[in-house]
């Protein structure tokens, strides 16, 4: 147990790291010097110019979207009809107006449609080319698609949040400094990100779905999935009346709370380094448990049958038929196990 709990940092770190396309992404982006939080750019108020460019994508009813931004929010909604509407501002800031709007013209924005499939990508190469006489110029791409529900869309970015919403299609979601907002989806893989949360709510997952941050809080609230793959660094895990098999929920540096119904043969581990871990059952499934604490009180509400007596660290034992596991681990923290 002292083993998995050490290595569980390195675990973590390692699958949320950005994937060799978003470092490519980044290596653009360069140009543009620190990256602020979306919430620190609208705050720029810096002379600005913008340009705005609207298309109308033919990918049918259940096409293909892959996006690549540098700078700038992404949202995603449901379109009635069988085409995507594609609208996307480029938003210039810099000392003058004259600056901002020779900015713009710094910053490419491609789309590309073959078939079923629509490439979006942000390129910066005017920053690439003017590395030492960039004057503070700042350019953000914010991008607002309305697509078919069946649209399968990729997103890989660096700066900006993402929101998805009433999309059914596959989902693969990734952004460095920016929180990934996802409700009433239907086909979910991964959402990951360095500096920002994770929210999902009333979501499915045909499978196993993996969301993961490094600093930042996810939440998760009416998500279906056959196994559910949660972890972060430094912020918390709040799962509440998910639908799945399997659960496995870290955090380094914060708490891990789980409110809602356990599957009948299910397992559910949660873990974290330094913080509490809470869980708030129905008490209609029964479990086995194994709970330790290393420097915390473990606590229940729920009758436990003990095996070989309770520790002061640690608690093992049946909760009514046993038919689910229940594996709960904190280091610096308490366990509390209580009924809904």
């Amino acid at each position: 147990m002292m083993r998995r709990l050490l290595t569980i940092a390195s675990l973590t770190v390692l699958t949320t790291l950005p994937s060799p396309f978003v470092q490519e992404l980044a290596a653009q982006g360069q140009g543009q010097g620190q990256r602020p939080r979306p919430e620190q750019r609208r705050g720029d108020d810096r002379p600005s110019q913008s340009e705005k460019i609207s298309r109308t994508l033919n990918l049918g009813a259940d096409g293909e979207i892959h996006i690549a931004n540098i700078s700038g929010d992404i949202v995603v909604t449901r379109n009635s009809g069988n085409s995507v509407a594609l609208e996307i501002v480029k938003t210039a800031r810099a000392g003058t107006d004259a600056e901002a709007k020779e900015a713009l013209s710094f910053v490419n924005v491609e789309v590309v449609e073959r078939g079923t499939l629509a490439e979006i990508r942000a390129r910066y190469p005017g920053f690439e080319n003017r590395r030492g006489d960039r004057r503070g110029m700042r350019v953000d791409v914010a991008m607002r698609i309305a697509a078919p529900a069946g649209t399968r869309i990729t997103v890989k970015s660096i700066s900006g949040d993402i929101t998805v919403s009433d999309i059914a299609g596959a989902l693969a979601l990734e952004t460095v400094s920016g929180s990934v907002r996802l409700s009433n989806t239907g086909r979910l893989a991964t959402a990951k990100s360095i500096s920002g949360d994770i929210e999902m709510a009333d979501s499915k997952a045909d499978g196993a779905l993996s969301a993961g941050s490094v600093s930042g809080t996810i939440r998760l609230r009416g998500v279906t999935a056959r196994t559910l793959s949660l972890s972060t660094v430094s912020g918390n895990v709040n799962v509440e009346d998910v639908t799945s098999e399997r659960v496995d929920a870290q955090a380094i540096s914060g708490n891990v709370a789980f409110m809602g119904n356990l599957a009948p043969n299910g397992r559910y581990e949660f873990t974290s380094h330094s913080g509490n871990v809470r869980i708030a059952v129905d008490g209609k499934t029964g479990f086995q448990l194994e709970a330790t604490s290393f420097s915390g009180g473990i606590s229940s509400d729920l009758p436990i049958s003990a095996e070989g007596g309770k520790q002061p660290r640690s608690l093992r034992g049946k909760f009514g038929d046993g038919s689910a596991t229940l594996e709960l681990t904190s280091f610096s923290g308490s366990i509390s196990i209580t009924r809904r």
